[in-house]
């Protein structure tokens, strides 16, 4: 299985101004740096969660679907815009959404498979499906105030701490305990 990003964000999570009202910083010489802090502050935070803050869109690809639910990473999920079946020419051709529906509550979503409908079957024996997917909060304005008071820790810790690991970084900085009540766990 493979996750592949369609649309990146319009924006980042966290503003170059909101990162230098935080660090108190009223000068221009850091800003690509802490631009740069800003995305990787994103990264590790995305690696730690496991969701998506600002909206955007995914293709989720597998070899095929035996008809049980399917969880599609990266929560939370707005919507499925289309799941793409590729016959053995490598042709795509699109599963009706008459079959299928997208449970969003959840963390993470799933696309569960109508009872009256049949899994599809793809021609290919790799990567024959692809789940097509919204997944995000929204814009920046909507992303929970804690996950991003936490980022702004981590770009804090690594403007201080340059060099630090991403495991040093999220535990030092206090990062950890906001991150950890959106955390998406995973059964084994």
């Amino acid at each position: 299985m493979r996750l592949q990003e369609l649309t990146p964000p319009s924006e980042e999570p966290l503003t170059l101004s909101e990162a230098k009202l935080h660090l108190r910083i009223t000068h221009d010489a850091d800003d690509d740096a802490l631009s740069a802090l800003i995305r990787a502050a994103r990264e590790m935070r995305a690696g730690w969660t496991g969701l998506t803050l600002v909206t955007r869109t995914y293709a989720f690809t597998a070899d095929g679907w035996d008809g049980k639910p399917v969880e599609l990473p990266r929560p939370p999920l707005v919507s499925v815009e289309e799941i793409a079946v590729y016959n053995a020419l490598g042709e795509e051709e699109l599963f009706d959404e008459d079959n299928y529906y997208a449970e969003t509550a959840g963390r993470p979503g799933r696309i569960i498979l109508k009872e009256s409908a049949s899994p599809p079957i793809p021609g290919l024996a790799i990567g024959g499906i692809e789940f097509r997917y919204i997944a995000g909060f929204g814009a920046a304005a909507a992303v929970p105030a804690s996950l991003k008071q936490g980022m702004l820790r981590l770009v804090a810790h690594l403007y201080m701490n340059r060099g630090d690991s991403t495991e040093i970084a999220v535990r030092n900085s206090g990062a950890m305990v906001l991150f950890q009540p959106y955390r998406v766990a995973r059964l084994a």
